[in-house]
């Protein structure tokens, strides 16, 4: 949390600062909306998707000219989301702990896996503006660095209930956006499954599911 307080204060005196834009170079001060759904990536064979996964994103993003022409620049910014994965992987609440296992003869459940993020997005970015249009073709690359917390867990019978420690603390992705002006598709990879390295099944398998997501992101000056 340390490192997403000193990124915010860096972010709150850059913008103080850099509001003035000069004829040579020019930035673009961005908040951002992504809507995405979710496809889970693993290596386990009786692990099924049966729902609608999803996410949503929002942040602030600052903008910093790497050349004269300001059509090549770097961002870094804060954000939050929110995740939501529907799976078919049981989970279990005994009083001597959690416990994991796959459905068998069969069965197809809906169970869901939900939590938060506090994310540190930077972006690559390449665009087609100029100093006085607003409307252009960009190419973004991106990183985000994610704290994930409030860890849920729905099962398709049954009440909901947290899981702490259940899911990994700390998450890395990368992305890429392309588009023009407003409407952009997002593509992203989760380079760290969502669950805990602790997490095995009752089968002895270990669940490395990565969240891969296919939206659209919105970047609003």
């Amino acid at each position: 949390m340390r490192i997403v307080f000193s990124l915010f204060c860096f972010l709150i005196i850059a913008h103080v600062y850099g509001q003035e834009k000069d004829t040579l170079s020019y930035n673009e001060d961005q908040f951002y909306v992504d809507v995405n759904f979710i496809i889970q990536a693993n290596n386990v064979i009786p692990f099924k998707e049966n729902g609608f996964s999803r996410s949503i994103h929002a942040g602030f993003l600052r903008d910093f000219s790497l050349n004269t022409k300001g059509n090549k620049a770097i961002a870094v910014g804060l954000g939050y989301g929110f995740q939501r994965l529907v799976n078919n992987l049981n989970l279990r609440d005994y009083e001597d702990g959690l416990s994991y296992s796959f459905p068998t003869n069969g069965v197809s459940l809906r169970n869901t896996f939900s939590y938060h993020q506090l994310q540190l997005p930077v972006e690559l970015r390449w665009r087609t503006s100029t100093l006085d249009t607003y409307r252009f073709w960009r190419i973004y690359f991106g990183y985000r660095l994610s704290y994930q917390f409030l860890p849920t867990y729905k099962p398709f019978f049954g009440r909901i209930f947290k899981i702490d420690n259940q899911i990994e603390t700390w998450q890395h992705s990368l992305s890429l956006a392309v588009g023009f002006n407003t409407w952009n598709l997002r593509l992203s990879y989760g380079l760290t499954p969502f669950l805990s390295s602790s997490v095995v099944t009752q089968e002895g398998i270990r669940p490395k599911i990565h969240p891969v997501q296919l939206g659209l992101i919105f970047y609003l000056l």
